[in-house]
């Protein structure tokens, strides 16, 4: 008697799927999956399988299901191997890494060195104080203590902060600048006379006089000669100081910054070079300091339109990498 051939399962498979690369380069190899589902055998069939093995079912049958085994085994670790190596790989590309920054070859103009009783002179982008690192401990604004007598002078830990604000804003104003917003030779405007808007009214006339923004032309010449933009970045303020002058009171704020700018190659005309201002001795991205002094204005005795919505501080004197960290004096009037 001879038994029907009972039809062999359909052989079962595995396959990877490889997408395309992705941005990092890196290829992706998607998990295994069935290409179909798993056979079902009956309990008839089994038995006849049992009782005919040699002539229903061929040796070569039961080697193949090792083998499917066997590969199923083997996948799966391959799988896994790829999953942990790609995971190493791609903890190793997410690192971060410094980004290009070009140097300027010594030749950017001057920036402002205010000095004591709102006077300023200037001097070469390589000769200035400031240095040292920004950390991301020193990104959170918001202080541990208040300054001494801050509290006893009636003001609040929202005062320090708008008077953040208020020197970050005049940083910021000050010390970039755009050849495209300059104003003309005879009357200089736009970049140049940014900041101006936050001064006491006795400070604006300090600046006209004393700021190498409206001195003379050395600085204008520079600016639209190379076509000059400077940018102030990651500026990081800090109250020091607070002071109390009759009636009057005062508030150091220190702001760190680094300065990005960009200008014509005097190498190669007509081609831009741009980058950090970088120290020429460490080359490292220079620190620089700009330190205001804060006249209180209280919010409710600002006027209709005051500057930056009423802060509650003006800036009456400021200072830039002053050596050994020096403060700009307290200026009557302020």
């Amino acid at each position: 008697m001879v038994l029907p051939e009972q039809p062999e399962p359909e052989e079962e498979f595995f396959y990877f799927e490889e997408e395309q690369p992705d941005l990092a380069g890196t290829p992706f190899i998607a998990p295994f999956q069935l290409s179909n589902a798993m056979p079902i055998v009956s309990t008839h069939a089994q038995q006849s399988g049992q009782s005919s093995a040699s002539l229903a079912t061929p040796a070569h049958a039961k080697q193949s299901g090792k083998k499917r085994h066997f590969s199923l085994t083997m996948i799966a670790i391959l799988v896994c191997v790829v999953v942990i190596v790609g995971m190493l790989i791609m903890n190793v590309l997410v690192q971060t890494t410094p980004p290009l920054q070009l140097h300027t070859n010594g030749t950017s103009p001057l920036i402002q060195t205010p000095t004591r009783m709102g006077t300023s002179v200037s001097t070469p982008t390589g000769q200035s104080q400031g240095q040292g690192r920004l950390t991301p401990s020193s990104l959170d604004w918001v202080p541990q203590q208040l300054p001494d007598g801050w509290a006893n002078a009636g003001l609040m830990m929202g005062d320090d902060l708008q008077a953040l604000r208020t020197a970050i804003a005049f940083n910021d104003r000050e010390m970039s600048l755009d050849y495209r917003s300059v104003g003309t030779r005879d009357h200089h405007a736009g970049t140049f006379i940014a900041a101006t808007f936050i001064l006491t009214p006795a400070a604006k006339q300090r600046f006209e006089h004393n700021d190498v923004r409206m001195m003379n032309n050395v600085l204008f010449d520079q600016v639209v000669t190379t076509k000059l933009i400077r940018v102030v970045i990651n500026p990081q303020p800090q109250v020091v100081k607070f002071a109390q002058q009759g009636q009057q009171q005062f508030t150091w704020v220190d702001v760190s910054f680094q300065i990005w700018q960009s200008q014509i190659d005097p190498h190669h005309q007509g081609q831009r070079i741009g980058g950090k201002d970088r120290d020429s001795a460490t080359n490292q991205p220079r620190i620089h300091h700009l330190v205001a002094l804060l006249l209180r204005v209280p919010p409710e005795a600002a006027g209709a339109n005051p500057a930056m919505g009423g802060t509650g501080w003006l800036v009456s004197n400021y200072a830039l990498d002053q050596a050994n960290g020096a403060l700009p004096a307290i200026v009557q009037p302020a």
